[in-house]
């Protein structure tokens, strides 16, 4: 099984919109990135997201891009500062790929666990639209690979 982590593209700053969307910049970014990886056979059988709106739209893209058609579903415990227990009790119970777009630090507590089996190690610098695959084998996590808009 293979989990595609993705952390959301720039947003706009708080005083221009509370909401938070992407930015111009951070919605471009991603469809380079998303663009990229639909020239491939890249297949996910979902797609879980933050309640953010950044989040939201940034899952919109990969899934316009990569998967149309692919079931979206808001999480509530994917923001910055949650638990990652309740994402790995999910992940766990997941029998094909998925997409998870978050937050710092989240995410970087998640891969530290998944691979070391501690949250406090930080494997990948998940800059804003940075997607990171990490593949599961034989009751452990390795990263396959990670991209990060500076590569597109």
């Amino acid at each position: 099984m293979k989990i595609y982590l993705v952390r959301h593209g720039e947003a706009v700053s708080p005083q221009i919109d509370p909401e938070i969307p992407l930015s111009p910049q951070g919605r471009e970014d991603i469809e380079k990135i998303a663009r990229l990886l639909g020239e491939n056979s890249f297949p996910f059988s979902h797609v879980l997201y933050s309640e953010k709106l950044r989040a939201r739209q940034t899952a919109e893209i990969f899934t316009e891009f990569i998967s149309p058609g692919t079931p979206m579903e808001e999480h509530f415990q994917l923001n910055p500062n949650d638990p990652i227990q309740e994402i790995l009790a999910r992940i766990d119970a997941e029998e094909t790929d998925m997409m998870i777009v978050g937050h710092l630090p989240f995410l970087e507590k998640l891969v530290g666990y998944l691979v070391t089996g501690h949250e406090e190690e930080k494997l990948i610098n998940f800059q804003t639209g940075t997607i990171a695959c990490l593949e599961s084998s034989e009751g452990s996590w390795v990263i396959n690979w990670v991209i990060g808009i500076d590569q597109v």
